[in-house]
């Protein structure tokens, strides 16, 4: 009854401090980008003078960039975008006057859950097309040091946070004032390990998005920057409450008063807010119960793992034979964990249909699959604790020992999954995928472009050519779409003329599958060319 109403004033801390603290708007995964200006292969008569991006949600542009390279691959300009005054998923870069030419757009920003998000897209001025592909998806793919260096990094802050949170439930527990130093120095090696990883996150995180070398990682003057942010200001926060617990260890003799716990209790819930409010919970929709569910998760497990940790470091004083300590901490243990487990599962199991709109595709993406390598390992790691539960209660403490020894093992393997599921996209690589495809028909070649080849809106971009690239003067240029296997006829693509002898539109792909799309160029009145391909249009 005692543990239920423990849990019930965590849960309702974490209630009030997501009324003051949420962010109130809507999002989802990491950002996606939706479109842009100029469009992915859109042919223009004339240099633009900015690039816009606009994102499926909010984004931050502090540490953002948009690179500009040519055909060759060469940097022609870098710009630091800023977000559109009126909204906050819009993005700007002005640039200057290009020359002719096809271009690679590389560019690079923060999503809302504090993860860098990057990707690229290529327009052309002019009628002179140049294949860019392999210049862009170079470009995009490369994964810095950094990217690995935050994995420890959250490894670390994850481990010690876990230590902090059970350590002083477990020492809590402890109805004498003898306390083992081995056990202290456990819980303070939590605290460092929070410490230490919160301040190098706080200083590795501006050249983490900023997409730098590792070597460029001690380039400080990016801190004051880091701090305007959401993960700065969360960052900070932390080490203020971690400044708070450090100096409640060091009076640990108090902890059975009311304002110790009250101190201690408070500053390890908003410890765990920080955390959420620097994560995925904040990119996922209704964004307050993502927070108070990954809170709760955080705390329920942090109450497990965490007391088993030092249990097991500290065995002498946990599992010996002196009864009139150990018995009544492993019997707190023992119920704690029978009541977090629950907890766990619940919470883990509707936070992770809330990120990835339910389980359809958890196999078609690598955090599904390694969602569900971690479901495994903690139903591992269950049926150890009732192995180790049930050699408690027999008291053998041969066993007890072995066993929680392999739980202590399965939790760290656990928490290394963890750290490296917080930097992946909940839904997988869902960004619009561009098709491009030439057709010739006799000496006449058309161009056809698709700003993405998934169900939904698309635009549509036809340029016409000769197939030797000099001009051709045409009256119009018409197209129309059907998909033979679910019988749909032939609908149109209304196009506009948006430049010399370029078509733009918009059309709707309704199912995923083979479409087939036809245009119908006119070069005279007497003279249409029909121009016919099949494209494959993804979920």
């Amino acid at each position: 009854m005692m543990l239920r109403k423990q849990f019930a004033r965590l849960a309702f801390v974490v209630v009030a401090l997501l009324t003051v603290l949420a962010p109130a708007q809507l999002a989802s995964a990491h950002a996606i980008l939706l479109t842009s200006e100029p469009a992915p292969s859109a042919v223009l008569d004339q240099s633009p003078t900015e690039i816009v991006l606009f994102f499926n949600e909010f984004v931050d542009t502090v540490f953002g960039k948009v690179r500009i390279l040519d055909s060759s691959g060469n940097d022609v300009q870098t710009v630091k975008p800023v977000r559109d005054a009126s909204n906050k998923s819009i993005v700007r870069a002005p640039i200057s006057k290009l020359e002719p030419g096809t271009y690679v757009v590389i560019w690079r920003v923060a999503s809302a859950d504090s993860h860098p998000v990057q990707g690229s897209f290529s327009f052309q001025i002019g009628n002179t097309s140049t294949d860019v592909s392999a210049i862009s998806n170079g470009q995009v793919l490369e994964r810095h040091g950094l990217a690995s260096l935050f994995d420890v990094i959250r490894w670390v802050t994850y481990l010690g946070i876990v230590l902090l949170i059970g350590g002083i439930g477990l020492l809590q527990a402890v109805r004498t004032d003898r306390l083992s130093p081995r056990s202290i120095l456990a819980l303070m090696g939590g605290w460092a390990f929070a410490a230490l990883g919160t301040l190098e996150g706080l200083i590795a995180y501006g050249p983490h998005i900023s997409g730098y070398k590792i070597y460029e990682a001690v380039d400080l003057s990016l801190l004051s920057e880091t701090l305007t942010t959401q993960y700065g200001k969360m960052q900070l926060a932390r080490l203020v409450l971690l400044g708070i617990i450090g100096a409640l260890i060091a009076v640990i003799q108090f902890r059975g008063t009311w304002w110790w716990k009250f101190g201690a209790w408070a500053s390890l819930v908003g410890i765990t807010l920080t955390l959420s409010l620097s994560g995925h919970p904040v990119a996922t929709n209704p964004v307050a119960l993502s927070v108070g569910l990954d809170m709760l998760h955080m705390l329920a497990v942090s109450l497990w793992v965490g007391p088993l940790l030092i249990i097991v470091y500290d065995r002498n004083m946990w599992l010996a034979n002196d009864e009139s300590t150990s018995a009544p901490s492993l019997r707190w243990f023992s119920h704690t964990a029978s009541f977090a487990v629950p907890v766990i599962v619940v919470t883990g199991v509707i936070q992770a249909w809330l990120m990835m709109d339910g389980f359809g595709q958890i196999l078609e993406n690598r955090y599904g699959r390694t969602l569900i390598v971690k479901a495994c390992l903690v139903i591992v790691l269950i049926a150890l604790g009732g192995v180790s539960r049930v050699a408690m209660q027999q008291k053998r403490s041969g066993s007890l020992r072995q066993s929680m020894g392999i739980e202590v093992l399965f939790g760290i393997i656990i928490l290394t999954i963890t750290s490296a599921l917080v930097a992946m996209p909940q839904k997988g690589t869902i960004e619009p995928a561009p098709l491009s495809s030439t057709i010739f028909q006799g000496q006449m070649i058309v161009e056809l472009s698709l700003t993405s080849a998934r169900v939904g809106q698309s635009e549509v971009h036809v340029v016409v050519a000769r197939a030797d690239g000099t001009f051709v003067q045409i009256e119009s240029a018409t197209a129309r779409m059907s998909m033979p296997s679910r019988n749909i006829p032939n609908g149109p693509i209304v196009l506009s003329e948006t430049g010399s002898n370029h078509f733009s539109g918009v059309t709707e792909f309704a199912y995923s599958g083979e479409w087939v799309v036809e245009i119908l160029v006119k070069e005279t009145a007497s003279s249409t060319t029909l121009f016919k391909i099949a494209v494959d249009i993804k979920k």
